[in-house]
């Protein structure tokens, strides 16, 4: 009786971090990529102790496999997720037309799939830019995800990736 009762404690704990805690890391959180070492550290302190809480885990105690048993990603590939989806959306008509316009296809020759133009900045500054990072992103990503047939499934699909990526087992 006892464990259900924390279980439904933990679980109150994590909607209550996802609406409180989440929704402001994730709030234009793709501003976030390419920022300084400091600023991401401090923000994955900020999803490490919101795991902790709901955990009960002690100060000290390593949090990336307690992110791992939430199924949470990293902050940074939060970030990653947020910017390709944002880029998903606006190759497939999904995404307002400022957004659309950003990102473009090109074809290499002999190439299987095409990929985003990407940009050259002169600036660290312009690197960060949507324009920039998404194109970057997107052409990392492998094909069998970029060609996800819906919204839903390239979601998941995009999860499972970075999940694996954060959490390398």
């Amino acid at each position: 009786m006892q464990n259900i009762i924390i279980t439904k404690l933990q679980l109150q704990l994590q909607q209550l971090v996802s609406a409180l805690i989440f929704s402001n890391l994730d709030y234009c959180n793709a501003i976030y990529y390419g920022a300084s070492s400091k600023a991401i550290k401090q923000l994955q302190s900020i999803q490490n102790r919101a795991c902790a809480t709901i955990l009960g885990l002690k100060r000290r105690e390593p949090k990336s496999e307690h992110l791992k048993k939430l199924h949470w990603l990293k902050v940074l590939e939060r970030i990653e997720f947020k910017i390709l989806l944002v880029t998903y959306k606006a190759l497939n008509g999904i995404a307002p037309d400022y957004i659309s316009d950003l990102v473009k296809y090109y074809n290499l020759s002999g190439s299987r799939s095409p990929s985003l133009q990407t940009h050259v900045s002169k600036t660290s500054y312009g690197d960060r830019a949507f324009i920039s990072c998404a194109a970057k992103l997107w052409n990392r990503l492998p094909e069998a995800i970029r060609t996800s047939p819906s919204v839903k499934t390239f979601k998941t699909q995009l999860k499972t990736h970075l999940f694996k990526k954060s959490f390398p087992t």
